[in-house]
């Protein structure tokens, strides 16, 4: 029977974890998920220790809203994600994307993983909003992990939990995201409403004789004087 030592002590403060680095090398879009992802790949390192046998990584994706600049118009977008200009200092800061759980393989010296990120339409979630407003550039994201690292010393099996510091930051070009909502959606985007307000939206659109949901919108907007 393997002998495993808990490194963590009783105040959740690693005594004797392997020093493990983080590196993101790239980022591509998965072809075949019923859910529209992006694969962020992970290069894990260690020292200290001969050989990780497991470790299972929770990450945390945000978006750090406060590490690029923002054209007016980008600005005016993103209104419903910080507020109005006089709210901007105040409002801006970091969005949670994504909440992955990642499990990594034993491995001796480094190993790479795929982090998938969910790319939904819901522009109700303030990261779709905040990544729909974007004309261009980047997108300053931070990974941080957590989680339990299983490795061998002299023999034996020992877990550590990681360090409160585990993390890494990477600038996601806003050009990927576009494609990939352009691979899966097209031209067209996603709005959800309550059944009871589809509802009334179609017999808006049977009674003024429009041929779908989009043009009654196109009229209800016109009729606004937004367009």
């Amino acid at each position: 029977m393997t002998d495993m030592t808990d490194t963590t002590g009783m105040t959740g403060t690693a005594l004797s974890a392997p020093e493990l680095s983080w590196a993101i090398t790239g980022v591509d879009t998965a072809p075949l998920d019923a859910v529209p992802t992006l694969r962020f790949r992970l290069c894990v390192g260690c020292r200290g220790v001969e050989s990780v046998r497991s470790l299972t990584l929770a990450v945390s994706v945000r978006i750090v809203a406060t590490l690029r600049d923002y054209t007016a118009e980008e600005r005016a977008r993103l209104r419903g994600v910080f507020g109005t200009p006089d709210q901007w200092a105040s409002g801006i800061g970091e969005l949670v994307w994504a909440r992955p759980v990642v499990h990594v393989p034993g491995f001796t010296d480094h190993t790479e993983v795929e982090v998938p990120v969910p790319c939904g339409q819901d522009v109700e979630l303030a990261s779709v909003s905040y990544l729909s407003a974007l004309s261009g550039g980047d997108v300053p994201l931070r990974f941080q992990f957590s989680g339990t690292v299983f490795h061998s010393r002299g023999g034996r099996l020992e877990a550590a939990r990681l360090p409160w510091d585990s993390e890494v930051k990477y600038r996601l070009p806003v050009e990927c995201w576009q494609r990939m909502r352009e691979t899966y959606f097209g031209s067209y985007r996603w709005v959800r409403v309550a059944e009871s307000v589809y509802r009334r939206l179609d017999d808006y659109r049977v009674r003024h004789a429009y041929r779908s949901p989009e043009e009654a919108i196109e009229s209800l907007l016109k009729l606004s004087g937004r367009v």
